[in-house]
């Protein structure tokens, strides 16, 4: 079974079970009919190497928690060590490998390391939304190989879901609205760029309102506008997208913070046609009642990630959208990606996704390289 179980951690604590939560149904159906589940997934970014940091020993304890069962770790994903503890592996058992990215192989697609994985089971299921959009051999080389074995393959209740989830987003009638927010700049720009046509306006918050604003020729003090261990120039490409964009929503204010000690200190909130001084931050993107009384008319909303930095405490962007949606009960509401789920606990109205990423792609193409790969559709990834 390929899984997203790249949960957020701390000091080997996981901060968010939402992903584990999510396809704990597909793992207890398989545990209740007497199958052997095998689980892999990444955890993180290891850069191809093993690193304790990114062990998925507390995902695995955090499973035998839920199930009321001892769930054994897999010392790799492949290899003899893994190959004995699947072959021992008991009707109605759980094993569960190791960090499939401690291999650079997995990123790859490699076809000697799928094959290796594969030969770990029989009947390949990918629960995986959050990692569908990527061509991985986990993702799409394994399912291939069985595929063309005459072995089965199959999705998990998650992938159902979330595929049945996304659809209706695109059926629904217009206007629909996005908001687009968090990090991941690379992701987030690429939504804005790729799905202008499917959304009639975007309401735009988080890093990607950064690297917007600095295009626009306006000051950002100390707020992030790059990726880490990235080059790619993220305030050209908003130029771009300016030009090619006009149905952004950009904030009224701004909450702006400077930090201090590790912690955000003297946060204020600013005009958003203010210059943000030097040493301070934009920490929160706020939107007028004017803008958010648009929301009222909506068919469909769809969310990637928070307008500020909710973790923080600088909710009340995400919050305020949240809340004016309240008003609008017909709306099919959406929010995806994993940056946002504690926080919409408090919002019974709104459908919860794994995926941003896979979400974005899916949007925009309508297919997902998981999913073509479990079709056997070699063809597409020609």
């Amino acid at each position: 079974m390929r899984l997203d179980l790249n949960v957020p951690l701390k000091d080997g604590v996981i901060k968010d079970a939402t992903r584990i939560d999510a396809v704990m149904p597909t793992i207890r159906y398989i545990v209740k009919h007497s199958g052997k589940a095998i689980l892999m997934s990444h955890l993180g970014r290891p850069d191809g190497r093993r690193d304790k940091a990114f062990s998925l020993a507390p995902v695995a304890k955090a499973i035998s928690e839920k199930l009321g069962k001892g769930v054994a770790l897999a010392p790799d994903c492949i290899g003899e060590e893994a190959e004995e503890e699947a072959d021992g592996l008991s009707s109605g058992g759980v094993l569960l490998l190791e960090n499939l990215r401690f291999h650079s192989e997995e990123e790859e697609n490699d076809a000697t390391f799928a094959k290796q994985l594969a030969a770990l089971g029989e009947v390949y299921v990918n629960d995986a939304f959050g990692t569908a959009h990527r061509a991985h051999a986990s993702t799409v080389g394994v399912p291939l190989l069985l595929a063309s074995q005459r072995k089965q393959t199959a999705m998990g209740f998650l992938m159902e879901q979330e595929t049945t989830t996304w659809s209706k987003v695109l059926s629904a009638k217009v206007p629909r609205y996005m908001s687009i927010g968090g990090g991941k700049l690379n992701e987030k720009l690429k939504a804005i760029s790729t799905l202008g046509s499917v959304f009639d306006c975007v309401f735009v918050g988080g890093v990607a309102y950064n690297v917007i604003r600095a295009a626009l020729g306006q000051q950002v003090g100390a707020s992030i506008i790059a990726e880490k261990n990235d080059d790619t120039d993220y305030v050209d490409i908003s130029k771009g997208l300016l030009d090619k964009n006009h149905n952004l929503i950009l904030p009224s204010a701004l909450v702006i913070a400077h930090s201090k000690d590790g912690k955000w200190a003297d946060s204020k909130t600013i005009d958003s046609g203010d210059d943000v001084p030097d040493g301070y931050a934009i920490v929160d993107c706020i939107f007028s009642g004017e803008q958010l009384a648009a929301l009222g008319s909506a068919h469909a909303v769809v969310g990637f990630g928070p307008m500020g930095i909710y973790e923080e405490g600088f909710n009340a962007g995400t919050s305020a959208i949240l809340d004016a949606l309240k008003g609008n009960p017909g709306c099919f509401v959406v929010f995806g990606g994993g940056d946002t789920s504690a926080l919409l606990e408090d919002y019974p109205n709104v459908t919860v996704s794994t995926g941003g990423g896979a979400a974005i792609t899916f949007l925009a193409k309508g297919k997902l390289e998981a999913l073509e790969a479990l079709k056997g559709n070699r063809g597409y990834f020609k």
